[in-house]
């Protein structure tokens, strides 16, 4: 028997771990990052000929509850049109089970990650009032985060601040 390289092995992790579009008008290109609920990949949308990010389930194990819970945060989100929330485009089923939705893939980087680039802190405290705007915005349509953290809020190429998740 001959044993698998750590590099050949890895590859197979990550393509098993690959969401299946082929159902659907997306191609996979990258995986973006991972949580306790699901996957965020960048995706190609083919009839619009845009990236997006789409949030997938972690398991094909799917609960009625678990679906029902993805498909009412994309509903949630898709209602809060806010220039600092990120707009929700689709949401569906994979041929596995799994609910997944696009949204709007943000070019730029995590508030953590160009808090530590070295903004003057007149520069920080603006994003953090466009946050707060957000996130008023949201209270206001009764919708409570629950995981505001800077992983969560990315800036934009253009400046913009965006509330995710």
């Amino acid at each position: 028997m001959k044993w698998l390289s750590d590099d050949r092995l890895n590859h197979l992790r990550s393509v098993v771990s690959e969401p299946d579009f082929s159902a659907t008008k997306y191609t996979f290109v990258k995986e973006l990052g991972r949580g306790g609920m699901g996957m965020v990949c960048l995706a190609e949308d083919r009839e619009l000929d845009r990236l997006v990010a789409i949030k997938v389930l972690n398991t094909p194990e799917l609960t009625e509850d678990l679906g029902n819970r993805m498909i009412r945060e994309a509903q949630i989100i898709a209602r809060l049109e806010h220039p600092g929330i990120v707009p929700v485009h689709d949401v569906g089923t994979l041929p596995d089970g799994r609910i997944f939705y696009a949204m709007k893939y943000v070019r730029g980087s995590r508030l953590d990650e160009y808090a530590a680039q070295g903004a003057s802190l007149r520069d920080r405290l603006r994003k953090f009032q466009a946050v707060c705007d957000a996130v008023a915005f949201a209270h206001a349509h009764g919708v409570i985060h629950r995981d505001l953290k800077p992983q969560n809020i990315m800036i934009g190429s253009f400046g913009e601040v965006l509330v995710l998740d």
